[in-house]
Order: structure tokens, then C-alpha cells, then sequence
């Protein structure tokens, strides 16, 4: 990875008071201001989310990266910020600045954790359609609740009219700065559906658009972007390259080919989850499971997505069924998270799937989990050795119902598939519906590729 941390000018982190309030929205619009001035910009998003990071990138015209200090060791994020950084460096949080994994306001995991981890000031974004002076007290609050925070100001979001934001804006006058009012405008709007917003490649460039003006519009970037200045020595970084912990030493995976799952229907992938692959020496070849023919590779991973929504056409798709049993019964090792889960039993809603386990995959109309996992391995299994334990989190409207299945995960901490057991395994096949990080988890993908080696 490039080392691009003395190029940047400029960071923020864009919270909310909470979940809701428009943060995504905000931020997409932001980068695009910043890209409109002619800035290189990098998107990074606080906690596991794959959803919020894709539109992201959509905006920025880069992956964006996701920075989880309960999947990833604190160095792992450190370097993450540091080794992707840009001239302008968005950050978007993840629910309320002190939510998190920890019960303790701003403890680990929330973005108020990360803004001082990173040492980069925070604009909080505030949902003002109900509010009117009142909004002075909540944001005095989120500004003085931790001193050691960088707190550079403040953009109201879903105003009611132009006479609402003068109001709004009088009443902070003396609290915090207000980099401006963003009116609710359902032109912007980006639909929602069972696992959070739309992804990146549903969304229409006119919303993108139209988003960028209404942020350009309304919001002072010229001032905003003064707030956000930082020098080099301000920022947290981490000199050095990347380090492996635990890699066996002398294992040859160069040359080893990975088939990846990359569509509509399998679409969520942590950038790092492959880069550390091509890191050890494989070559990644994507191919879609609805309309292609199987590549030849040496093993397979079949991330997350929405195969739900396209359980008829990868139904259709009989010949790459066929081919990818084929491989797998002959030795290639096939990783699965989550959506690559419900293709691997014999039925997706009704659909016949890969059948390599067998079961059947429902979705249900509440969700079923939520969260993040911690994890023990009781059994060997492709990615890890029995008695290791791991992190990961679970994000599932559906459910499996497997017969006589070998369960790897024992989870001290989630659902998993089964009252807190998942990853189904059966010989060099691993499917479950917990995601892993592969910077908190880089020997496990070591042994993904050693497995295909052989």
C-alpha cells in the first residue's frame, strides 16, 4: 500500500448526535464539493459497514476503508488512516460520536474513539427539523461531554425553511460554529431497503448530483475546509510498512489464483480482505455468479450482498453451480461470509443454490442479528485452528436451517447460524454468517491461500 499520509492537508470526522440524522448523505456531499475544487479525496468510514463505505466510493471515485477498532487492532487502524490518506480525508462515524461497542460514552468502537485515536477534528452533523433553540443546548453538550476532542463546528441538516436555519444558527451563535443549514430535499433522498441504504451501483449519478449542489448551496466549504486543516504532525500515523503477525515462514502462494464473487448479488468485500491476498502473492479474478462462466482459480470466496434478491437468477446460472461443486469437490478451498452462506445450501428462497451443504436459506421480514461477534474456533476448519479466537460482526434478515452440520465458531458474543454456533464446514468448504476484518485477521487468509496451494 502507498504511504500517502505527507499529502494530507485537510481531515475531518462528520458525526452525528445519531443514528439517522443524515450522515452519509452529508459526507457523499462534502467529497463532492471537495472533488469539485479540485482535491484528491479519501473516504473512510468508522465501524463494519459495507453499505455506508460503497456510497462513499461513489463519491470519492476510490474504495473507501473501513477503520473498526473492535475488528482491528488500534496500529492496524492507525496504519489503515495513514497508508490511504489523501489531500482531504472524510471520515464519516458511525451512530451517535459516543456510541460504540462499549457500554462507556465514547469508549472503543465509537467515532468519538477514533477522532482522538486519529487526532482529527469532528463536524457534527444535527437533525434540525424538530429543533429550534433547544438545538444550542444539545450541541453545547456534544461539544464540552469530552474537552480532549478537536470540535471544529457544526452542519444542520434537514432545515424546514430558510427562516428555520437563521433561527437555528442565532441560537448557536457564542456555542459553536455553524458551517451551515442543509434543507430536507427528498431529490437527494436515498432509498432504503431491508439491510440499510442502497448500494453505490443502484444509485442514479443524478442523485449524486443533486446532492453535491444542495451541500455547495447551503454550506460554507471554503470555511469548513479551514476548520478541517491539519499539519502533519498532527495527525496519527505509524512509520514503517505493513507487518503479518503470525505468518509461517517458507509457504510458497505465489501464483495462487482467487476466484472472487463480484456483483449486484455479492457485493460486500472489505478492500483489505483482498489486498491482503495479492500481499502474500495471489491474483484475484472476479467473476459473476449471475451471468459468467466460472474462472479458472484456485480456490474461492463468495463475500456478502443480496443473493436474496437475485436467488432466480443465480438459479438460472446452472452451469457455474455446476462447475464451482465440481471444483470444490475436487479440492479447491471455497470461503463463504454471510450472502456467499446462502448460496452454498441446496435452496435460497426456493431457488436451488450450490448445495454444498445441505439446508435451505429463508429471509424473514425482522431482523434476525445484528452486531459484533466474538468468536472461538472448536474445531479445525480452512481459516483457523481449534481453540483460536477471533472478532468479526453478523448483519442478517435471514435465516439457515442446516441438517447435520459441523460447526467450527462457537460464539461467545452473537447469533451465528445456530444459537450462537456458525461456520458450517465440510472438508476445504467454510460458510458463516459472521464477517472477518483481514487486518485483525491475516494468518486465517494465509492459510485460505496455503490451502490452495497444495
Amino acid at each position: 500500500m502507498k504511504y500517502n499520509i505527507f499529502a494530507m492537508k485537510f481531515a475531518c470526522v462528520v458525526a452525528g448526535t445519531e443514528s439517522g440524522v443524515g450522515k452519509t448523505t452529508v459526507s457523499m456531499g462534502l467529497i463532492s464539493a471537495f472533488r469539485r475544487r479540485g482535491y484528491e479525496v479519501q473516504p473512510f468510514k468508522v465501524g463494519p459497514d459495507f453499505i455506508d463505505a460503497s456510497l462513499l466510493m461513489l463519491s470519492a471515485g476510490v474504495s473507501a476503508r473501513n477503520l473498526d477498532t473492535f475488528m482491528m487492532p488500534e496500529h492496524a487502524v492507525i496504519r489503515s488512516f495513514s497508508e490511504n490518506s489523501s489531500e482531504v480525508n472524510v471520515v464519516e462515524g458511525v451512530m451517535g460520536l459516543f456510541d460504540g461497542a462499549s457500554s462507556a460514552a465514547g469508549g472503543k468502537g465509537s467515532t468519538a474513539h477514533i477522532a482522538k485515536m486519529l487526532n482529527i477534528p469532528v463536524v457534527l452533523v444535527v437533525d434540525a427539523s424538530k429543533m429550534a433553540g433547544s438545538v444550542a443546548a444539545l450541541v453545547h453538550g456534544f461539544k464540552t461531554f469530552d474537552p480532549s476532542l478537536r470540535f471544529a463546528g457544526v452542519i444542520l441538516n434537514n432545515v424546514g425553511s430558510k427562516k428555520h436555519g437563521e433561527m437555528l444558527e442565532a441560537s448557536l451563535r457564542g456555542v459553536a460554529r455553524v458551517f451551515g443549514a442543509v434543507p430536507r430535499e427528498d431529490a437527494v433522498r436515498i432509498e432504503e431497503r431491508h439491510l440499510g441504504l442502497h448500494m453505490s451501483h443502484e444509485i442514479d449519478r443524478s442523485v449524486l448530483d443533486a446532492l453535491s449542489n444542495l451541500v455547495e448551496e447551503n454550506l460554507d466549504i471554503d470555511a469548513l475546509l479551514e476548520a478541517i486543516s491539519v499539519e502533519e504532525k498532527e495527525a496519527a500515523r505509524e512509520s514503517g510498512g505493513a507487518v503479518v503477525e503470525g505468518v509461517v515462514e517458507g509457504v510458497e502462494v505465489e501464483g495462487v489464483r482467487v476466484g472472487v464473487a463480484m456483483d449486484e448479488s455479492f457485493c460486500f468485500y472489505y478492500p483489505e480482505n483482498l489486498e491482503v491476498m495479492q500481499d502474500f502473492g495471489a491474483e484475484i479474478v472476479v467473476f459473476s455468479p449471475i451471468r459468467d462462466a466460472l474462472p479458472d482459480a484456485d480456490a474461492f470466496y463468495l463475500g456478502g450482498g443480496y443473493p436474496e434478491l437475485y436467488a432466480s437468477h443465480l438459479e438460472e446460472n446452472a452451469s457455474l453451480r455446476e462447475e464451482l461443486v465440481l471444483a470444490v469437490n475436487r479440492g479447491a478451498p471455497l470461503y463463504a461470509e454471510c450472502g456467499g452462506l446462502l448460496y452454498c445450501v441446496e435452496r435460497l428462497a426456493g431457488r436451488k443454490m450450490l448445495g454444498i451443504f445441505k439446508g435451505e436459506a429463508k429471509l424473514m421480514k425482522r431482523l434476525q442479528a445484528i452486531g459484533y461477534v466474538e468468536a472461538a474456533c472448536v474445531k479445525d476448519c480452512l481459516l483457523f485452528k481449534k481453540g483460536e479466537r477471533f472478532k468479526g460482526h453478523e448483519f442478517h434478515y435471514s435465516t439457515v436451517n442446516v441438517a447435520s452440520a459441523d460447526f467450527a465458531y462457537k460464539l461467545i458474543k452473537g447469533v451465528g447460524i445456530d444459537r450462537g454456533r456458525d461456520g458450517i464446514f465440510r472438508g476445504n468448504a467454510l460458510a458463516s454468517y459472521t464477517h472477518i476484518h483481514a487486518l485483525g485477521n491475516e494468518k486465517a487468509f494465509l492459510r485460505f491461500l496455503q490451502q490452495a496451494a497444495k
